[in-house]
């Protein structure tokens, strides 16, 4: 594991030129790019469908429009799914092409790899663009993404290991973006703040951090099919009303509504900043709150992170914006 950084940041604000999310994959004419084929987010909202299963991860008709081929960048050449952010290994082996096409489907064993590589080295690329770069860089390393490698329904992402794993009960986790979006945003603190949560509150906000991380990855592919709704693929194998979601971050929770479980109380704090990203766009909202992180220290309670939060807009934005994301955090009861 690298050395982690203990700075604070102090950032530039342009943006960097990166590929954007789903767009159409070209011809590999080198060994840093392949073809793949991925589920971008996930076919619930690819298809806008709420009556898909799972059926034991089946290639079935109705999934045939949810495939995007895709370009997958900054492999290291070997013809594994290991790069420059990400470093991903399987079962039993890890996915390997001699011709820079991992063009595979849900029934292959090796297909989740290709989603997760995607989804991980996306997001990498998107902290980059939002000026997240060299020594102000967040997790721009190999993160160790192990797929379909733990039996049970569940992934987690574990901080001693600096790995995230995704189980295959149910729907397998690696087939949704934002799942693997959701666990990447622990790595992320975790980077910033090694250690990042120890009492309830620290949790809860990590909990939602990594639910706003999944929804702010997913939302521009998501077609503007309730991209508050988190893991719509994922969850059709554990909920039975529709939409179908592990959760959600657009509920009308405050801190009155705590019950002591941090998936739970996660989204008093995923409100919050939803409410921010609405109030100031993607990007500025994005900049702030991962910028927040490394005033927060490691184990902060909603309000300390929420000052945090609001010092930080007003260092990077200006007043004006430090005011709504106040407002955003007043409106949760948390300040």
């Amino acid at each position: 594991m690298r050395a982690r950084k203990t700075l604070t940041l102090a950032l530039a604000l342009g943006v960097l030129a990166v590929p954007a999310l789903g767009q159409p994959a070209v011809a590999a004419e080198d060994p840093t790019t392949a073809l793949g084929t991925v589920f971008m987010p996930n076919p619930v909202v690819q298809l806008q469908d709420q009556s898909l299963t799972d059926q034991k991860d089946r290639d079935y008709p109705a999934l045939a429009g949810a495939y995007r081929d895709v370009t997958l960048t900054n492999l290291d050449g070997t013809g594994y799914l290991h790069g420059d952010y990400a470093f991903v290994s399987g079962t039993k082996n890890d996915a390997y092409s001699a011709t820079a096409e991992f063009l595979w489907h849900r029934s292959h064993a090796w297909f989740e790899q290709v989603v997760a590589y995607k989804a991980v080295t996306d997001a990498q690329l998107y902290i980059q663009s939002l000026g997240f770069t060299g020594e102000t860089g967040v997790n721009d390393e190999p993160q160790d993404v192990r797929v379909a490698q733990y039996g049970g329904d569940n992934s987690f992402y574990d901080p001693a290991k600096d790995a995230m794993t995704f189980g295959k009960g149910g729907v397998d986790d690696g087939e949704d973006m934002e799942v693997i979006w959701h666990e990447y945003g622990h790595a992320i603190q975790d980077d910033i703040q090694p250690g990042f949560g120890v009492t309830h509150d620290a949790n809860s906000i990590g909990e939602g951090f990594g639910d706003y991380w999944a929804f702010t990855m997913s939302e521009p592919v998501s077609g503007g099919y309730d991209p508050a709704c988190i893991a719509d693929w994922d969850s059709i194998s554990y909920t039975s009303t529709e939409p179908h979601c592990l959760r959600r971050v657009d509920l009308d929770l405050t801190v009155d509504d705590q019950t002591g479980r941090i998936h739970h109380d996660g989204q008093i704090w995923s409100r919050a900043l939803y409410d921010i990203h609405g109030a100031l766009g993607r990007e500025t909202a994005d900049r702030i709150i991962l910028q927040s992180h490394f005033v927060m220290g490691v184990d902060p309670s909603f309000a300390e992170a929420a000052l945090a939060t609001v010092a930080t807009a007003d260092e990077l934005a200006g007043h004006g914006a430090a005011v709504k994301v106040q407002r955003a955090f007043e409106d949760r009861g948390i300040l």
